[in-house]
């Protein structure tokens, strides 16, 4: 049974907004990349269109207060069964990361996008209560 939902704009009156498909997967990165927020939970974007060992990229890697990290594989349309096994691969993938590679992945996307050197020496740095977490709390 298909499922549909609405958005309505209330100012005097609702009215409702028309929805869309999203042009590109790339966009929805944007958007989420621009403001983490809509995801509903607090995540630290520590990369995006990150290359896995086996040659296959997340579209965005996550991580949370308690340093739990979060893959976000976006699609704009439908996802086939395939995704699942994908997700499911990405997140044995992220189990296996050492805290020197989260770093790794953290740092090129830092100076990629050019955020600030006091995030980028904090997590480099780390507290060690960050780094006990990272190292018993990865997550998919």
């Amino acid at each position: 049974m298909p499922l549909e939902f609405g958005l309505w704009r209330v100012d005097d009156t609702p009215v409702r907004v028309a929805t869309r498909p999203m042009p590109l997967e790339s966009r929805l990165e944007e958007l989420i990349e621009a403001d983490p927020g809509i995801l509903g939970n607090p995540l630290l974007l520590i990369g995006r269109q990150v290359l896995t060992q086996y040659g296959k990229i997340v579209d965005l890697l996550g991580m949370d207060a308690e340093g739990g990290l979060h893959v976000l594989e976006l699609k704009r349309d439908r996802t086939p069964r395939e995704v699942v096994a994908q997700v499911l691969d990405y997140g044995s993938w992220v189990q296996e990361l050492t805290n020197e590679q989260i770093r790794d992945i953290y740092t090129s996307y830092a100076r990629a996008r050019g955020l600030a050197e006091e995030l980028e020496r904090r997590l480099l740095c780390g507290s060690a209560t960050l780094r006990r977490k990272l190292s018993t709390r990865l997550t998919l």
